[in-house]
This record gives structure tokens, sequence and C-alpha cells, in this order.
């Protein structure tokens, strides 16, 4: 009998068994996170629901194995500390409950692409229908641990398509975060609605061009309706605020992605704290990749201000930029054709910064407290992985044939460079 799904490096497991994969490590690719713990007066009001620490996490994955035509695997994750029983308890039975819903169509699926290759009866190609989840982690701290799964499914076709859902938990009681949870629902919604499409509104035209707005669909009738009869998009908590996710083809074509945008936790009238991160807590956050504002406090007066990242492309000199808004100031750089520029917002001790990645070729950092002022420029063959308040990652991406993501010959900076 073939195996349904099965961890990594071990023999067979069955369903029933998939809790295993937030807890066995021994067997599995496991890759552990440390975080910094937010620290707190003992007087702190909000240690009745906040852990006293953050919790230490690691990532494991199983994937799907014995199948001809169907290949696939889900990216978990778990707690690894004894600090935090709620929460692991909860992480344990999430990550189950991945993996039970994963199998599901697995049997169908296959026989499925198994029929499309005897149609094609082309015997040299043999095309393989492919579910990966995987996880993109978003907030690690004593208060909040927050992911976004990213389900990339192909089934045939020009290409495959993904769906993201929001993932927030209490640290301290181990609960999944909802709206409720954060106050008035309802008023909640609201205020986010209305935040949005004013961003939307206040962005460049080159991010607003990324978005459907014709006869057919138009982008403020998508939103409108999502946000309505007690329905929200999915979300998860951050640093700066709520982020809402909006999924391929609601509000914009395939080539944009994923479009995302953050509700600042001070735009809501209430909101419970226990919640929001520690002031001043320093944080990076991306930049949205289709060029819409994102609101940060540049200075510290609790003003938020504009900044973005918008992709260009000049036709007459047939040449790439990347324009960099900072409130009133601006920035336009030339990229190399082909080239596409992704920002991320720093802001620490030393101040506010925006990293530019143009992977494959450069990076660059830009102070931005007051204005925009060079710092530092790197040429490098290799890619961003990740970027935190201290300093940014860079190796060597891979695919394989599944379209699942490998890094190899990883490189740790930090913010000084020439």
């Amino acid at each position: 009998m073939k195996k349904r799904i099965a961890m990594l490096a071990i023999c067979a497991v069955t369903v029933t068994s998939m809790l295993a994969c937030a807890k066995d490590t021994d067997s599995q690719d496991t890759d552990t996170i440390e975080v910094t713990e937010q620290t707190q007066e003992e007087e702190n009001t909000e240690k009745e629901y906040s852990s006293a620490s953050a919790p230490e996490i690691a990532y494991t994955s199983v994937e799907a194995e014995g199948y001809d035509y169907f290949e696939g695997q889900v990216q978990c994750l778990e707690i690894t500390d004894d600090s935090h029983p709620e929460l692991k308890s909860a992480i344990d039975d999430y990550f189950s409950g991945v993996v039970d819903n994963f199998n599901v169509g697995i049997e169908d699926w296959n026989e499925e692409a198994k029929q499309q290759n005897e149609e094609m009866g082309d015997e040299g190609y043999e095309m393989k229908y492919s579910d990966n989840i995987t996880i993109d982690l978003k907030r690690l701290d004593n208060k909040v641990l927050s992911f976004v799964l990213n389900d990339y499914v192909y089934l045939g076709g020009a290409h495959g398509g993904g769906s993201f859902t929001g993932v927030s938990f209490d640290v301290g009681t181990g609960e999944q975060i909802t709206l409720d949870d954060l106050g008035d629902a309802d008023s909640i919604r609201e205020t986010s609605k209305e935040y949005i499409l004013n961003t939307i509104a206040t962005s460049s035209d080159e991010a607003k061009a990324n978005l459907f707005d014709d006869d057919v669909i138009n982008y403020k009738e998508v939103i409108e309706e999502l946000f309505s009869n007690g329905n929200q998009p999915e979300f998860y908590l951050d640093t700066l605020g709520i982020t809402f996710i909006f999924q391929q083809y609601d509000i914009a074509p395939y080539a944009a992605g994923m479009i995302s945008f953050t509700v600042p936790y001070s735009e809501y009238d209430e909101i419970a704290d226990r919640y929001t991160p520690l002031e001043d807590m320093p944080y990076a956050i991306k930049l949205s990749e289709t060029g819409f504002n994102s609101s940060v406090d540049l200075n510290g007066d609790g003003e938020l201000e504009n900044i973005s990242v918008v992709n260009t492309w000049d036709e007459e000199a047939d040449t790439n930029y990347y324009i960099l808004r900072v409130g009133d100031d601006g920035l336009k750089e030339e990229t190399g054709n082909g080239s596409w520029i992704t920002g991320y917002f720093i802001h620490n001790e030393e101040g506010n910064f925006v990293l530019i990645a143009n992977d494959g070729i450069s990076v660059d950092l830009y102070e931005v407290s007051n204005g925009i002022e060079a710092k530092g420029h790197m040429d490098t063959t290799l890619y961003v992985k990740e970027v935190t308040e201290s300093g940014f990652t860079l190796g060597e991406l891979s695919y394989d044939d599944s379209n699942v993501a490998s890094w190899s010959n990883e490189e740790q900076h930090g913010f000084v460079f020439e």
C-alpha cells in the first residue's frame, strides 16, 4: 500500500501520527530560530496575558512519497522550549490539521495527473501535480506568534497558483487570535477597510496600475465585499499593525503576486494592547512589492509618514528604475534591464533605514530618518534570504522540480558596509 505522506528519512508514518511533524526532530530537516525577548516591568498589567519570554521555534518538513504523478511537502513549525506548553500543544494540533488536509486530495490528484499524461501521450515529457505548503514567519515575541502559510498548487497548465492563510497565536494562552480578541470586530473591519482604500488612493500611479479597475472587476467593490457581513480577508498581527492579505486575482492579476496592507495599531480607536508590541521596539518589515505605501513613524513624534519602493520602466530609455519615496522626498535609481527591486524598512536604535535588494546583483542601504541618505552599496551574486532589525542574510537560492526553494552558502551581514 502506498504511503500518503511520510516524514523525511522515516520509512512509514500514518496519517494519525502526523502530529510528529511538530514533535520529533531527530530525523527531520530542522532549522531553529532564536529570538530576542521583549522585556517588561514587574508591575506591567500585560503580564496577565503575555508570556514572560518569546518561544523558541524550529521548522520541520514532511513530504508525500510513493506517487508516480504527484509530489509535494508541508513545512511545519514546532515549539522547542518547555516554557510554553499551551502554545506548544496548539501549534502541534494546528499543523496536524494542515497535514490532514494536505492528505485529502492526493490520491485523486495522482490519478488525475496520470490520466492527463496518458491523454497527452508524450513519452518524452511527464507532468506531475504538486502541492507545497511553506511558512513565512511574521512576528515572534512574548505576546504573539504569527505567520503566513503559502499553499502553492500546480495542476498542469502554464503555472500554478497560491493561496495565503494568515495565522496568529497568543503566546501566553496558545489560543488562535481572532478579530473579536482584538476589540470590536465590526469597528476594526470598518477602520481597516477605509484605511486600505485610502492607502491605495494616496499611493503612486505606478502602484495603482497593478489593480483591477474596470467594468468586470473593480478593486473598490471587491474590498467592500470582502469586509462585509462580518467577514474580512485573511489577516495576521505583525509588529506595526494588522496585515490583511488579498488572494491572487482578488484585486489584481496573477503577475502582481500577493498584495497585502498593514493597518497600524494606532489607527484603531480601541484595540487590545495585550497584542501590541512594546513602544519603540526594533523591527524590520518588507515593503510592498507592488509599490503601495506603508506607514511608519520616522522620528518618534507619533505621526505616520508614507514610504514605498516602486519598480518602473522607462520606455524611451529602455531601462528599469526603482523609485524610493519617503514622505515628501524621492530618489530614482537605474537598476538594469530585467531587474526587480525588493525594499525593506528597518527601525533600530541607530535610526531608520531602507535596504534595497536587487537580488543577484547588489544591495543598497539608505538612512531615511531625515530625508534619504545613501549609507552603503554592495555588489553580490547572492540573494537576500532574510532581513532583521540587526542585519541581513545572503545566500544562493535554488528551486527543485516542485518549485520548492532551498538555500546554501549563506552569509550574515550587518548594516555597516561600503
